[in-house]
């Protein structure tokens, strides 16, 4: 009985929901039959959606972007970076230089001349037999010229052997002196002249492209004379000539030696991979015999990048090391030097000088905006005579901030606080914090 009654109430369930769909449908069917088109909304004023879409649309068009002031063009420009090639390229080969000298020389100009891929139309860098030729010449407010001209063989008969051969004149007029060691004084600055002239020649093997390997030999014959900076004495008025090596008398060099270098920085100002330099030269001196002496650069730069290549960590080591057999001495303007814009910045250029000497750099470089990093460093380094003192004891420190202003060719100019050391120091100089020239150029330098 419960089981009919069930089935009845669900019959029914049925039957009520068939006649309430039915209903729906045709009430769905007369309203569609009937319907009338909705007139188009209007706002109080009259208009309608469309007409105020049409007219949002046309005062769109109408509008022209906001225009750039001089600021913001000059920004634009210095970001492209598409300037500094042009200024590179010169006229008709010529182009304005600036720098170049050791920081006590004062602002330096200069021109330089190239022509790259003599009598061919699209020279390039696997072009066999490529003809380089470079000639340069520049001066400084403190009186400090220089003339240099290179002739460059580039793979030769399509291999990866590669020739340059160079000649200059280089006058520094004003050298500093302080005496040799870490506890030189301040107050014994003197200054010297050191004039030099150079010949000589390198080749070198390039292949894989990021290994340099060869050798180099030339004549170097130099001259040290009074300083011309009448702020300090004479080197020779404050310090005997027996107590510094070369002061009265210098001679005639044969140099000649090999170098090897890893290179596997990007493109373009360093913000990543590394340069790994050594090169070993020997100084004969062929007049007087006592100079006679072997010098040793090691030279290790890394670039480490992150926050997709916006921040960079620079590390710099560096160290020179002085060889001499029996009597024969070093003299002492080719003993190595630290303080400066570039070797420890928080102390005077060539502030301390002796047989060795060890350099730390630390960097962390953020960038800005495309063409300027800013920089905090931290430098460590000291002069040594004992190769024995070759460690991390007793390192003269400085720390700061700097800019660095750049395009994706190159750091063109750098300015740099600098704190510690010995007060506060300030430069604004056109190159980079860390030595850039290529290992072959390096060993073919007019005076050291």
């Amino acid at each position: 009985m419960r089981r009919s009654n069930s089935r009845l109430y669900a019959a029914e369930r049925v039957g009520v929901v068939a006649l309430l769909l039915a209903v729906a449908v045709s009430l769905g069917a007369a309203g569609v039959a009937g319907a009338v088109p909705l007139e188009p909304q209007r706002t109080q004023s009259g208009s309608t959606t469309e007409e105020r879409r049409a007219l949002r649309e046309a005062k769109m068009a109408e509008v022209a972007p906001p225009e750039k002031d001089g600021v913001e063009k000059g920004l634009d420009w210095l970001d492209d970076g598409s300037w500094l090639p042009k200024i590179r390229a010169g006229w008709h080969g010529f182009t304005p230089t600036l720098g170049g000298f050791p920081s006590g020389s004062g602002q330096a100009f200069g021109v330089l001349w190239k022509k790259i891929g003599l009598g061919t139309d699209f020279p390039d860098r696997t072009t066999p037999n490529r003809i380089d030729i470079n000639a340069q010449a520049a001066a400084s407010l403190r009186g400090y010229l220089v003339g240099a001209a290179d002739f460059n063989v580039l793979r030769l008969g399509d291999t990866p052997l590669n020739l340059q051969v160079r000649g200059g004149w280089q006058r520094n007029s004003q050298e500093d002196f302080y005496g040799f060691g870490m506890d030189s004084e301040l107050e014994n600055r003197t200054n010297y002249l050191l004039e030099g002239a150079t010949v000589g020649g390198a080749v070198w093997w390039n292949a894989p492209d990021w290994l340099y390997v060869g050798g180099v030999v030339g004549g170097v014959d130099l001259l040290v004379g009074p300083g011309t900076d009448q702020r300090y004495p004479p080197t020779d008025e404050i310090f005997p000539p027996e107590e510094v090596p070369g002061l009265d008398e210098q001679g005639r060099f044969i140099k000649y030696g090999a170098f090897a270098a890893v290179d596997w920085r990007n493109q373009g100002a360093p913000s990543s991979g590394g340069l790994y330099t050594v090169i070993y030269n020997f100084w004969d001196d062929v007049d007087t015999d006592s100079y006679d002496f072997g010098k040793l650069d090691v030279d290790l730069q890394q670039y480490i990048p992150f926050v997709m290549g916006k921040r960079v960590i620079a590390l710099r080591g560096k160290t020179v090391l002085t060889f001499t057999d029996g009597d024969h001495q070093v003299p002492f303007y080719q003993q190595p030097l630290l303080g400066g814009h570039q070797e420890l910045r928080g102390f005077n250029y060539a502030r301390f000088t002796d047989l060795n000497s060890l350099l730390l750099t630390a960097e962390y470089r953020a960038e800005v905006w495309m063409a300027m990093d800013m920089a905090i460093f931290f430098d460590a380094g000291k002069v040594f005579h004992e190769h024995s003192q070759l460690n991390f004891k007793d390192l003269a420190t400085d720390y700061g901030f700097g800019f660095r202003f750049k395009t994706p060719q190159s750091t063109f100019l750098r300015a740099d606080f600098v704190f510690g050391g010995e007060g506060f120091h300030f430069y604004v100089v056109f190159d980079d914090v860390f030595d850039q020239l290529a290992v072959f150029q390096r060993v073919l330098k007019n005076v050291q």
